[in-house]
């Protein structure tokens, strides 16, 4: 029972810290900070995580790119043989989470953990969100749905387009996987007019 109760305990630090780092970047997130949010003291944090406020961070970087990874395939799984509809399902997927906010995590966040940490996390970034992209990008070139060898560049071009819708819906009225559905068309297509 008690370890029931450090594990629920242990998942509540893991959950408000993940939506902090998530919202705010690492440096913006105080040990203070999870504590006031969870209405502990700041000492009872290093009982979760001894190592303190970096651990924190990996770990819970590391938690939510694995779900992001796994639920990723799924979304491109699902959208069957074309690129297009394999593409538009991972936008899906990505639009119904909190951005993850790549740029911000390579410029800021990187920079202020360890050497080691920042290697290992910008694997796990590669691995969880370019890689199955990229996949789907090379399959499609296999078939012959597009030429260009390239597919970690579509695969992060792609991500970057997501991550830019996920703002511009702030100032557009317009539905983001509407706008998702355009850039594709524009990433598959061209801005050519069709004949």
């Amino acid at each position: 029972m008690a370890s029931e109760l450090r594990s629920e305990a242990r998942e509540r630090v893991l959950v408000v810290a993940e939506r902090l780092f998530s919202e705010r970047g690492y440096s913006s997130v105080t040990l203070r900070d999870i504590a006031t949010e969870l209405g502990i003291r700041q000492a009872s944090l290093y009982h979760h995580v001894p190592d303190g406020k970096e651990q924190l961070y990996v770990e819970v970087t590391e938690r939510g790119l694995d779900r992001a990874r796994f639920a990723l395939e799924r979304a491109i799984d699902a959208g069957g043989l074309s690129l297009r509809d394999q593409l538009a399902g991972a936008a899906r997927y990505l639009l119904s989470q909190p951005p993850f906010d790549l740029a911000r995590m390579i410029r800021s966040d990187m920079p202020a953990i360890s050497e080691i940490h920042a290697r290992r996390l910008t694997q796990t970034a590669l691995n969880s969100l370019v890689r199955p992209i990229e996949r789907a990008f090379a399959a499609a070139r296999t078939r012959g749905e597009h030429h260009m060898p390239s597919e970690r560049l579509l695969a992060s071009s792609f991500l970057a387009i997501i991550e830019t819708i996920q703002v511009s819906q702030r100032f557009t009225p317009m539905p983001g996987e509407t706008m998702a559905g355009m850039m594709i068309d524009v990433l598959l297509d061209g801005l050519h007019p069709r004949t």
